[in-house]
């Protein structure tokens, strides 16, 4: 059980920069470098790590992680939290493209982990929607969980590396019922349920549950519930449709009505079956080597204690020597 701490014990307390512009990339006075206070707080870090700099470097890819971390975190005596999608990913993330941007790594190729349980709808759009936007050649691996809102973002991907746990899920939108969250489904379907007894018997002759059950219903709530899924089902079509995939509007059906329950495990098999572009995690050599970092990676901020997804992101260095200049330079 963990107590927030915050900020971050490991960063720096200084508020300088810690980008420098690279050779041959004009600057910008709209293209300043994150503060380092601002990074705290979104929970922001570029990492010097080698084994990653040297991924980033013979990929000629940004390595971008977002974990969401399995410790709960305790905000007082009786509740406990954990992170998901929300404000401050959308605002990590601009941050981040915007960082990117002022080195001259706008539509870079993207090498992204992702291990999250979801959230917020609108923010997964948002900032599914800025990644697929802003690089060019998207990979998502996904060693563990990329759930509801985490599969929406990983959708935006040219190709999901996924391995023998790897889980995705359904996109049927979240809404809260008398205190505890359920699928938007659920009460659509529970109301087409109940259409059905109807349809041949009276009032009178209806069992007594579905009599007490109809006197329940609430046309403003039940509205909520078709917003919610035609939102889900029109946010799903548009990644999907900026993804490139051939039939976004079935594939979105499919992921929302499909599934009879929103934590059914979608697994490569499944997730192939669909038609979602995934590839496995030992297709390759390359892959092999890529999935063995991306799991260290993710092995550093698993169980640590935070109330927002952990941010990171690595960058390709600058040539050196007599080699040309077209490389990046990492901050420093």
């Amino acid at each position: 059980m963990a107590t927030a701490t915050m900020p971050h014990p490991e960063e720096p307390e200084s508020d300088q920069p810690e980008t420098s512009q690279p050779e041959g990339v004009p600057s910008s006075p709209q293209a300043a470098p994150i503060p380092d206070s601002i990074r705290r707080t979104l929970n922001l870090t570029q990492e010097k790590d080698e084994l990653l700099v040297s991924l980033a470097t013979a990929e000629q890819a940004v390595l971008v992680c977002a974990v969401a971390p399995y410790t709960s975190v305790r905000i007082s005596p009786v509740n406990e939290v954990n992170a998901v999608i929300g404000l401050h990913e959308e605002f990590a993330f601009e941050a981040l493209i915007d960082e990117l941007s002022s080195l001259g790594l706008q539509n870079h190729k993207l090498m992204m982990l992702l291990n999250s349980p979801g959230g917020g709808l609108h923010a997964s759009f948002k900032v599914a929607r800025a990644i697929r936007s802003s690089f060019k050649g998207i990979e998502i691996y996904v060693p563990h969980m990329a759930a509801s809102g985490g599969t929406l973002i990983a959708l935006s991907a040219d190709k999901i590396i996924m391995g023998i746990m790897s889980q995705l899920s359904p996109l049927d939108p979240q809404i809260y019922y008398k205190g505890r969250q359920i699928s938007a489904l659920s009460g659509r379907n529970a109301y087409n349920r109940m259409c059905e007894i109807f349809e041949t018997k009276t009032r009178d002759e209806a069992p007594y549950p579905a009599q007490a059950l109809t006197d329940k219903l609430d046309p403003f709530i039940m509205e909520d519930w078709n917003c919610a899924i035609e939102t889900a089902e029109d946010y799903s079509t548009q990644i999907l449709k900026l993804a490139g995939y051939p039939d976004p509007g079935k594939l979105a059906h499919q992921l929302i009505h499909h599934f009879a329950d929103h934590d059914s495990d979608i697994n490569f098999d499944t997730a192939q079956a669909l038609g979602i572009r995934v590839e496995k995690h030992d297709a390759t050599e390359r892959n092999k080597k890529v999935w063995r970092i991306f799991r260290s990676w993710l092995g550093k901020f698993l169980f640590q204690e935070s109330l927002t997804h952990v941010i990171r992101y690595a960058l390709p260095s600058k040539p050196t020597g007599g080699g040309n200049n077209n490389g990046h330079q990492t901050a420093a």
